[in-house]
């Protein structure tokens, strides 16, 4: 039973009757696809959560913010919303919200079309300077049809000037356009919320802050790190875990190696042939090779890495610094590994290594880049890692069929979800 289920979806709303509201969900021409999340305001989130829990069973990971509640199945994103605020200033307030709930002919309790529309709108445009273009039409559309309550939120929120002004760019069809006054709206929320209720309102604004250092003191999403010479099928399994898991709508950020500087940066990883074609390094420059892997994981890290981990994305590296011990020659690495053993001990590490093994032969069969005596050094060498390290290290025997490896992957990513969730 699921909420893709027309028997999950009504289970959800009878045993919710009066708190909770499924917000752009099946109107203005709006339609929920195959990965189209739920978004549903409730009253009460306790309730809520619980009936989630009986209904639909243990998530693959929980994470309750002071504003969302992110539910992540695997077949799908419920997201249970409490509050309609922006870094602890609320946006609009609930008892104006549910009063103004009704339930449609289908039985699925909705909020006030402009309500709707206003909180699609103001979700993108001040979280993230965004406004997804397939709401344009459903939020003119509000505009039109509700234009009291379209209005009300925008006085109330952001003053009748600037209110006026982002009605007549919802009412035009335009609003992405307001992307270039978000600055100026989040100044005048937060004045109006301080204003009106600045006891409330400090409240809510700590908490706000307080829960989101817990989540970057405690990363709810993994950094999972995945290791296997050539062959192994390492390229196989993270293709078919960003499938496996698309249609809970868990979000995967892939590092090749080495991080990038920036989270936006994308090179292609061309094809390698043959991995050990240029001598090793001299002691001198692989020591500098050492330096230049402790800055750019460190540097990437406290950038983006963490921050990412913190609020949207799996981390999986796909050959990270620890790949280096098993296969040098691959890096032209030429100094001592003992040193880069000492190296590697002070950067951050996975949660979980996940190491594809299995025979020389099967692998050779596969892709043959290096000597059947060279591949059975590299195997000795990444089982050695596992043995060395009693804790986060597994080993998944890779020569089974894709699916099932990919499938035994994906097990050893979900303990470490379950062990985040809250």
């Amino acid at each position: 039973m699921n909420l893709r289920s027309e028997k999950g979806l009504q289970k959800f709303v009878e045993a919710n009757h009066g708190n909770v509201a499924f917000l752009r969900f099946k109107r203005g021409g709006l339609k929920q696809g195959k990965y189209s999340d739920w978004d549903v305001a409730v009253r009460d989130r306790g309730l809520a959560m619980e009936t989630c829990r009986t209904l639909y069973g243990e998530a693959w990971l929980r994470i309750p913010r002071q504003y969302v509640i992110q539910h992540y199945y695997e077949w799908g994103q419920c997201d249970l919303l409490p509050v309609f605020e922006w870094n602890g200033f609320e946006y609009l307030d609930q008892a104006l919200f549910w009063s103004k709930v009704a339930i449609g002919e289908d039985g699925i309790p909705r909020p006030a079309l402009g309500h709707d529309a206003y909180i699609a709108w103001m979700t993108g445009l001040l979280w993230g300077r965004r406004c997804n273009r397939r709401y344009w039409e459903f939020i003119q559309l509000a505009a039109r049809e509700d234009e009291a309550n379209f209005c009300e939120c925008l006085n109330a929120t952001f003053g009748s000037i600037l209110g006026k002004k982002l009605f007549r760019i919802a009412e035009r069809g335009d609003a992405g356009v307001a992307t270039h006054w978000v600055g100026k709206m989040r100044f005048n929320l937060s004045l109006k919320c301080i204003s009106r209720r600045p006891i409330l309102t400090l409240g809510r604004v700590v908490g706000h802050w307080w829960c989101e250092w817990e989540f970057h003191r405690n990363l709810p999403y993994p950094w999972i790190g995945l290791l296997g010479p050539d062959g192994s099928g390492k390229s196989t399994v993270i293709e078919n875990l960003n499938e496996r898991v698309r249609l809970s709508r868990l979000k995967v950020f892939s590092v090749h190696w080495l991080p990038n500087f920036s989270s936006k940066t994308r090179p292609s990883q061309g094809v390698v042939t043959d991995p050990h074609a240029h001598p090793p390094k001299s002691s001198f420059f692989s020591c500098l090779q050492l330096i230049k892997i402790f800055v750019y994981w460190w540097f990437a890290s406290f950038r983006y890495l963490f921050h990412l981990r913190a609020k949207r994305e799996i981390v999986l590296s796909d050959r990270f610094y620890m790949d280096l011990l098993a296969d040098p020659r691959r890096y032209r690495y030429g100094a001592s590994l003992g040193l880069a053993k000492f190296v590697f001990r002070v950067l951050p590490r996975p949660d979980r290594v996940i190491v594809l093994h299995t025979d020389a032969e099967t692998i050779l069969a596969r892709k043959e880049e290096v000597s059947k005596s060279e591949l059975k050094r590299q195997l000795d060498s990444y089982r050695d890692l596992i043995e060395n390290d009693d804790d986060g290290t597994v080993l998944v025997d890779c020569g089974g069929e894709p699916d099932k490896v990919s499938e035994e992957v994906l097990q050893h990513i979900l303990v470490e979800l379950k062990k985040r969730s809250r």
